[in-house]
């Protein structure tokens, strides 16, 4: 790996810590396991301590819960968090996270929408329309109206099972332009619409929990195409020699997850210094990028990836055309009420 040289310093500036806060631990990084925890070690965790010479600890499942205790109880072990951006709307909104000093990192360096006011968006997953490319060799889906064609394109679904995402697709599915989803959405008459659209083709609709069972079902042929998320797409084609295939046209949504900064953390001038080093090293951005097929949010990590990568990405100017990002406010706003909602159509 490269040496890196060690430009973070100025980043301190970033984040003033209160008198009394001076840090008692290494920094304390928390992210959600498996292959994408072990790509950000690769990617970050030991490029940033071998320039800085400071070590990183980590840990996994940053769950909001938890967040919650240890800021009320003033007993906070975590420092840096990975958070869906939702979820670091409602921590920020609660008084979780630190708000972030903008100033220090120029955003025109990144896609529109990725960022939050206490979160810095660091990598971006599409909710695309995957399918099984030698189940369709000649006549592929290419939009989700084909999803929702069971008379073309006969056979089961898979859709996760949340109303995050379904009623999305349902109202693509039902011809609205994917731009306007969210303002279609946000009127009862979008919502009922969206779920009549489900209930069209609702014998043939598989629910799915993981990525692993709609990995293992779209392999099986349970499936003849599923909502997907595209970095499970690809690297289960790299991995698994599967030929599955994206239909980026159709339209799709796409979530970032931010790095958030920990209320009373006592290494929070050091969490700030460090998404300070992921802002300067767009290289390192692209490592990550490579290691899961998760989009950086950097525009100029794309100068460092093969256009065989930059192909299965949700982050490409040229594609964003046909997405939209998940609108985190919506969804805060009416998740419970949408879930209760989805949960008594699915069990009808």
């Amino acid at each position: 790996m490269k040496k890196y040289v060690a430009t973070v310093a100025c980043a301190a500036g970033l984040f003033t810590l209160e008198p009394g806060m001076a840090a008692a631990r290494d920094l304390t990084i928390v992210a959600w396991g498996g292959v994408g925890q072990n790509a950000q070690r690769a990617a970050y965790f030991e490029p940033y301590a071998k320039a800085t010479g400071k070590k990183v600890l980590e840990d996994q499942t940053p769950l909001l819960a938890k967040v919650r205790s240890m800021v009320e109880s003033g007993n906070v072990t975590w420092d840096l968090l990975d958070q869906e951006s939702a979820e670091a709307v409602i921590g920020c909104e609660e008084g979780l996270f630190e708000k972030l000093d903008w100033s220090q990192i120029d955003k025109s360096k990144y896609v529109d929408h990725v960022h939050g006011e206490c979160g810095y968006g660091f990598y971006t997953a599409g909710n695309i329309l995957a399918y099984d490319g030698d189940r369709f060799a000649s006549n592929p889906p290419s939009s989700w109206a084909d999803f929702f064609d069971t008379t073309k394109f006969p056979g089961k679904r898979g859709l996760w099972n949340t109303p995050k995402g379904a009623l999305e697709v349902a109202l693509m599915g039902d011809g609205v332009p994917v731009s306007e989803v969210y303002k279609v959405l946000r009127t009862p008459e979008g919502v009922d619409r969206a779920f009549a659209k489900l209930d069209s083709i609702k014998k043939e609709i598989l629910l799915w929990n993981s990525g692993a069972e709609f990995l293992s079902r779209l392999a099986s042929g349970e499936y003849v195409m599923t909502y997907a998320w595209n970095g499970r797409i690809a690297t289960t084609n790299a991995t698994d020699k599967k030929n599955f295939k994206i239909a980026w046209d159709a339209g799709y949504t796409y979530v970032t997850d931010q790095l958030v900064v920990v209320k009373g953390s006592p290494n929070a001038a050091q969490a700030m210094e460090y998404i300070k080093f992921i802002d300067e090293h767009p290289e390192l951005q692209a490592e990550y990028t490579k290691r899961t097929f998760y989009s950086s949010t950097s525009l100029a990590s794309l100068d460092h990836l093969s256009d065989d990568v930059k192909a299965q990405l949700p982050l490409i100017p040229d594609r964003l055309k046909n997405a939209v990002p998940v609108d985190d406010e919506f969804w805060v706003e009416n998740l419970d009420s949408l879930t209760e909602r989805f949960n008594t159509w699915a069990a009808q």
